[in-house]
């Protein structure tokens, strides 16, 4: 398998995690079952979204450098 579509997957899957992760985050299950959970964690999604945007800036610039060899 070329490494071209395997960047291309571990973004997809990086994707994905990002979205499952605020999905689980902003449920409506979430938030009735825990009433303290919204109170002070603007920090900590701002940290995790940090964190997936420099990996997913971190895969595309290695999808590019292989895409362009």
């Amino acid at each position: 398998m070329n490494m071209v579509y395997l960047i291309g997957l571990v973004f997809f899957v990086m994707s994905a995690g990002f979205a499952a992760t605020l999905a689980v985050g902003w449920s409506k299950a979430n938030r009735s079952e825990n009433a303290g959970y919204g109170s002070g964690t603007g920090k900590k999604w701002t940290r995790l979204g940090s964190i997936y945007a420099l990996c997913i800036a971190i895969v595309f610039a290695v999808f590019f450098t292989l895409l362009n060899r």
